[in-house]
């Protein structure tokens, strides 16, 4: 297959180049939290460039409609799991490397490794809920 559609082939390189940069983040970054910015961000927009390539080469609408909603879903759920892990690690005791060197940074929110007392609280919140509904 040699020929060259600028309408299909355009987005998907660029959605190449943003996965290729994704891989080379999680690769030198050095944290989870970076890594995860790298790979949640840079792989939801490369996704988003592969997919809108590929949706202009479809002819049927209905495989443009599907791929429309993975896209749409992927783009509602990367960033949200993203944020999820990185909220379960802040929480578990995992410091962000901040600063020159590497150096630890200080906890801006106190809440370092307390996932006990948070998971305390919620199930507190729980039962304070339930006590009101019943």
């Amino acid at each position: 297959m040699a020929d060259f559609s600028p309408l299909r082939d355009i987005p998907i390189l660029i959605g190449a180049f943003f996965v290729l940069t994704a891989a080379i983040g999680l690769v030198r970054f050095p944290d989870l939290y970076a890594r995860l910015h790298a790979s949640s961000k840079l792989v939801t927009l490369g996704s988003a460039g592969i997919f809108l390539g590929a949706a202009l080469e479809l002819t049927d609408a209905a495989a443009f409609t599907r791929l429309a909603a993975v896209l749409l879903f992927h783009f509602l759920t990367t960033p949200l799991t993203a944020h999820l892990i990185a909220q379960a690690a802040y929480l578990r005791g995992l410091p962000p490397l901040l600063g020159e060197g590497g150096k630890r940074g200080l906890d801006e929110w106190g809440a370092l490794g307390q996932a006990g007392q948070v998971a305390h609280a919620d199930r507190e919140a729980q039962r304070a809920m339930t006590a009101e509904d019943g």
